[in-house]
């Protein structure tokens, strides 16, 4: 009797020791999925937070570009915590780059294009890459205010391109008319008259395209976008 006792006692233990070893187990491998989960990398994207699998590569890619030039372009697959939806992020144009709260200059060395200078870089990258807490993309405000004032005025200069132009054929015709109806003696000093005033429109219409040209070139230097590595 005291023998099957002990038999029941230690098959007891035993399968308690089991289970509660089970759960513990169970335990540890629900921590190792919620924290890889967690530790996908993500970006805050105007002040909203996304995960963004491909992180680093973007960031390895953008420090050795020349993101200083207008030709840069961005296109990010950022997916939402919640519903898990993935859309695309789309950027054309030149970016402001900071690296722990200072702005990086055009050459630094993160994109260094020597052939020594290469390795360098990628291993400087590299480095940087495992430190990385936080990126965040936003706009910037005086580039935007910038832009719509630009946009206005180019539209202001189309008008007055298109009222120009019209003005213009406009006199020629009414110029022509007056030149076959005058006396031949008035017709040098009309001829003069006409032309002086055709050219004060050809002029002004110069000046109004060599602005529109300008402001354009000003719209596509725009800096309308900051990535900062933190």
């Amino acid at each position: 009797m005291y023998f099957k006792f002990n038999s029941y006692l230690l098959f007891f233990l035993f399968m308690t020791l089991t289970t509660t070893e089970a759960q513990v187990g169970s335990k540890i491998d629900l921590e190792n999925v919620d924290v890889e989960t967690k530790a996908l990398p993500t970006i805050v994207l105007f002040g909203k937070e996304y995960t963004f699998r491909e992180r680093n590569k973007f960031i390895k890619d953008l420090l050795m570009s020349q993101f200083y030039l207008k030709g840069l372009t961005i296109s990010l697959d950022l997916e939402e915590f919640i519903t898990k939806r993935v859309f695309r992020f789309n950027h054309k144009g030149k970016v402001d780059l900071y690296l722990k709260r200072k702005k990086l200059p055009q050459n630094n060395k993160y994109n260094s294009f020597m052939l020594d200078g290469a390795a360098y870089s990628e291993l400087n990258i590299t480095r940087l890459v495992r430190t990385i807490q936080d990126v965040r993309i936003d706009s910037i405000q005086n580039g935007i205010k910038k832009r719509k004032k630009l946009l206005i005025e180019i539209t202001e200069l189309n008008n007055e391109i298109s009222d120009l132009e019209i003005s213009l054929d406009k006199y020629k015709n009414a110029y022509n008319d007056i030149i076959v109806s005058k006396k031949l003696s008035d017709k040098k000093y009309i001829q003069l008259q006409g032309l002086e005033k055709i050219s004060v429109i050809q002029k002004k219409y110069k000046t109004v395209k060599r602005k529109i040209a300008r402001n354009k070139r000003d719209l596509e230097n725009l800096t309308l976008l900051v990535v900062s590595i933190y």
